[in-house]
C-alpha cells in the first residue's frame, strides 16, 4: 500500500465447500486466518500467476516473489490451502486455512525424509541469499539443528568470508542472485578451494544452469520438511570426497 491504507488481520472458524482453483483445500471445517489490505489490488493475469515462486511485480530488490509461495507451502503442508480475492484497485484479500484442531491433520510429508534423526554437529555453515528474510529463516533453521551459521547477502560478501575464515564447512546459496548468481559464486569458490562442498536453495524453474548438479546438492524452496536438515547432513558426511560439477556458464 504506496500511498498507505488500512491493513485488517481476522481469524474465524469456516466450513468451506468444493474448491474452485488449486490452491484452495477440499471441502470441510477449517480455521481461517484472513489478510485484507486496501492497496492496488491485481489483474486476472497477475492473479493466474501469484503463487509461482519468483513471480513478482516488483522492481529488482524489492521483493523475492516468494511469500505467497511461501504461504501456500505452509497452509498444503498443514492440510490446508489458500483463497485469494483481489480486485485491481481495490485491494487484496487472502484466506489462509488449516485444519480444525478436531480435525485429523493431512499434514503431507516426503516419506524419504521421514523417520530420520538429525544429528547436532559443530560444523560452520555459510548462508548466501540477497534476500533478507529468506536468508534469516534458512539461517534461523540450521542454527535450530545445531550448526553454527554465518550469512552473506552477496555473492562479494560471501567471498570474504570464504577467504577469511577457512574453517567453514559448507555453503548453502541461493540460485538467483543479481549480478554473480549462485552458479558464479561456486565456481569461485570452487577456484579458491578445490572440494568444498555447497548446496543451491533454490526456486528457480528453469534448470538448465544446474544441469550438472546432482539432487543431493538441490534444495527447493519453499523446503520439504526434513529436507534442508537431511541434506545437509549428506553434504556434511561427505566432506573430503570430490564435490566438483560440471555448472553451465
Amino acid at each position: 500500500m504506496e500511498v498507505g491504507g488500512a491493513l485488517e488481520v481476522s481469524t474465524s472458524n469456516v466450513t468451506l465447500g468444493p474448491p474452485l482453483y488449486p490452491e484452495e483445500p477440499p471441502a470441510g471445517q477449517y480455521v481461517e486466518i484472513c489478510v485484507a489490505d486496501e492497496g492496488s489490488g491485481m489483474s486476472e493475469e497477475v492473479r493466474a500467476k501469484v503463487f509461482e515462486p519468483f513471480f513478482t511485480t516488483k522492481e529488482v530488490g524489492k521483493g523475492s516473489g516468494l511469500g505467497l509461495s511461501q504461504v501456500l507451502g505452509f497452509a498444503k503442508q498443514s492440510g490446508g490451502g489458500v483463497r485469494l480475492e483481489s480486485q485491481l484497485g481495490a485491494g487484496t484479500r487472502v484466506h489462509i486455512y488449516v485444519p480444525r484442531a478436531e480435525a485429523k491433520s493431512a499434514m503431507a510429508r516426503d516419506p524419504r525424509y521421514e523417520g530420520r534423526a538429525v544429528e547436532s554437529s559443530a560444523a560452520n555453515l555459510l548462508v548466501v541469499d540477497d534476500d533478507d528474510a529468506v536468508r534469516e529463516v534458512t539461517a534461523a533453521s540450521l542454527r535450530e539443528l545445531g550448526y553454527s551459521v554465518m550469512e552473506a547477502g552477496s555473492a562479494g560478501a560471501a567471498l570474504e568470508l570464504i577467504e577469511t575464515y577457512p574453517n567453514l564447512d559448507l555453503m548453502l546459496v541461493d540460485f538467483a542472485m543479481p549480478g554473480m548468481n549462485g552458479a558464479e559464486l561456486s565456481r569461485q569458490v570452487q577456484s579458491m578451494r578445490p572440494g568444498f562442498p555447497f548446496i543451491f536453495v533454490t526456486g528457480f524453474a528453469d534448470r538448465s544452469a544446474l544441469a550438472g548438479v546432482g539432487e543431493a546438492q538441490i534444495v527447493r524452496k519453499p523446503f520439504i520438511d526434513g529436507e534442508l536438515a537431511e541434506k545437509v547432513r549428506h553434504a556434511l558426511a561427505g566432506r573430503g570426497n570430490s564435490n566438483v560439477v560440471q555448472l553451465r556458464r
